[in-house]
């Protein structure tokens, strides 16, 4: 493959959008139509650190006893996670740090009787645009495995820090992926 700084790609832009709790909305399979508004709801501004997509898989060494070659190494466990830090406090997002919790909204703006979290697996979507590029992941099953420390400070602004799980459908797709890029269209 020859050289060819135009291929580079830096995804400075774009949103992640939740699927609404309890509802499992139809898939979206390309990388334009928009998002029915009825069913995902943006989690807004996110932090300039945007989102960090992690890998993580085991693998079980296999030696002969002739030699103690190493003559396989097999997959074992695989999480994929994306993390990233919401900056916006809405219903929505409400909803995400307290799952399980009874969230009202009233005249003076909502109220949250916190209780511990419960398991809150929904459908996300991650758009990341570069310019007239984009990348939409799908994420048909994922979950917030990890929430950061909601810090108040005179110094930054509070935000939600949320570590999304991939858990596989059923036909053991962890995320489908679309791009929108004329360097690799047909």
């Amino acid at each position: 493959m020859a050289l060819d700084n135009t291929l580079i790609r830096a995804y400075q832009n774009g949103e992640v959008s939740v699927g609404a709790y309890g509802a499992t909305p139809a898939l979206p399979t390309d990388p334009t139509t928009p998002l029915n508004a009825g069913l995902y709801t943006g989690t807004g501004l996110l932090t300039s650190d945007g989102i960090t997509e992690s890998v993580s898989q085991d693998y079980q060494d296999i030696f002969a006893w002739q030699g103690n070659a190493l003559v396989a190494s097999l997959p074992g466990d695989y999480t994929q996670t994306f993390a990233f830090a919401a900056m916006q406090q809405s219903l929505v997002n409400l909803g995400l740090q307290f799952p399980g919790s009874t969230i009202t909204q009233t005249a003076y703006g909502a109220s949250v009787a916190q209780k511990a979290p419960v398991r809150d697996t929904r459908t996300w979507v991650i758009h990341g645009i570069d310019g007239i590029r984009l990348q939409r992941i799908v994420i048909p099953s994922g979950q917030i495995s990890e929430r950061g420390d909601v810090v108040w400070s005179s110094q930054d602004v509070t935000v939600y820090e949320w570590t999304v799980k991939l858990f596989p459908d059923s036909n053991g797709v962890f995320a489908y992926r679309y791009y929108v890029d004329a360097a690799m269209a047909i």
